[in-house]
């Protein structure tokens, strides 16, 4: 792998990640428009056009993600094998900060959204104990809640530099440059 794919392929990764981003979003918003419930007025195109908005928005990710080999030849060209190889290192370090970044950037939201909610917590359950409140919360605080601690695991694991994620990059990366000798 030359530095132009390796350049290319982490660009590719940190665009993945931010459509998984982007989809994790989609859904939280289409449960809150929808409110969790398929009513008779709830329009079907509605539902088709939201469903195949997710469809397209997860393929994308997870295409970026795991399949960008493809799209890195496309970007950096036939010039690229003309450059030097680069050491195995480079590429776990390179994988690994990029996920580290998008850890972060991914992180901000869902600890800036928990941490009120876990400190307004005790008030939430004193008030349903005295009756101020129903017990069930509404449909908008559970999906944010879900959603936030989903999108908060998923920066932690980045954070830890996605070991399993790099461990299949290198397998396939191994995989290929056999292939090709």
């Amino acid at each position: 792998m030359t530095r132009p794919h390796l350049i290319a392929r982490l660009i590719f990764a940190a665009m993945g990640v931010y459509l998984l981003m982007r989809f994790l979003n989609s859904i939280y918003s289409a449960v809150w428009n929808l409110n969790l419930k398929c009513s008779p007025e709830t329009p079907t195109w509605g539902m088709l056009v939201i469903t195949a908005g997710l469809v397209i928005t997860l393929t994308a990710s997870l295409i970026l993600l795991f399949r960008s080999d493809w799209l890195a030849r496309m970007v950096t060209g036939p010039d690229a094998d003309l450059c030097e190889k680069v050491d195995v290192r480079w590429i776990i370090a390179g994988l690994r900060m990029t996920a580290c970044l998008c850890g972060l950037v991914i992180l901000y939201w869902p600890i800036s959204l928990l941490i009120p909610a876990i400190i307004n917590s005790p008030r939430i359950l004193f008030d349903v104990a005295l009756k101020r409140q129903e017990f069930p919360l509404p449909t908008r605080t559970i999906a944010t809640i879900v959603m936030n601690t989903i999108k908060g695991l998923f920066g932690i694991y980045l954070i830890f530099g996605a070991p399993y994620y790099v461990r299949w990059q290198m397998r396939s990366i191994a995989a290929k440059t056999r292939g090709e000798k």
